[in-house]
């Protein structure tokens, strides 16, 4: 089972740079983006930029997963994956299309870029499926709040969900369905 990355965030509810929000253009990622996303992954999250290469590559090749980017004047200040994922029997996590990550560099957090990354992923998959699920660290508060904010409900909590466990034991799994209009 592969262990849940710690180097999230930490938590401030009302962050002072809420109220400098960035306009950021998200896109899908192509090939071309592979390195420079690798780069930030290894920074913001530690690893080898060999690694995530390989990682995102892999996500970029797959016809069930999505990876985009946020660049601000070209310069790429966080990416994000969703993907679909096989029912996993041994933790409960059903089938479907999962928010799989966010990355943001420590410089641009808290303006509104994972924020535009999730509501990018979650329209993906609402054109596929009709419920978007995710699992976070009980601990990440930050990310807990931005999806319930985003409209995800707490479906279970559990040691692991797709065979990913998290630091501390306890994740949450989410899901959000779409607005009615």
């Amino acid at each position: 089972m592969a262990r849940m990355d710690l180097r999230f965030a930490g938590y401030l509810p009302h962050p002072a740079e809420r109220d400098a929000p960035v306009t950021a253009v998200v896109a899908e990622a192509t090939g071309d983006d592979v390195p420079m996303l690798a780069l930030l992954q290894t920074r913001t999250r530690g690893g080898s930029a060999g690694e995530w290469a390989d990682r995102i590559h892999r996500a970029l090749c797959s016809e069930r997963s999505l990876v985009i980017t946020a660049k601000v004047s070209g310069e790429a200040v966080g990416y994000a994956n969703a993907a679909f994922l096989p029912e996993h029997v041994e933790d409960g996590a059903p089938a479907g299309y999962y928010l799989t990550g966010v990355t943001v560099a420590p410089d641009w957090r808290r303006r509104g870029i994972a924020r535009l990354l999730t509501r990018r992923r979650m329209d993906w998959i609402w054109e596929r499926d009709s419920a978007v699920w995710c699992f976070i660290s009980a601990k990440n508060r930050a990310s807990l709040d931005l999806h319930r904010e985003l409209g995800f409900d707490q479906v279970t909590v559990g040691a692991s969900f797709q065979g990913i466990e998290f630091a501390g034991g306890e994740g949450w799994l989410l899901r959000a369905h779409p607005p009615q209009p």
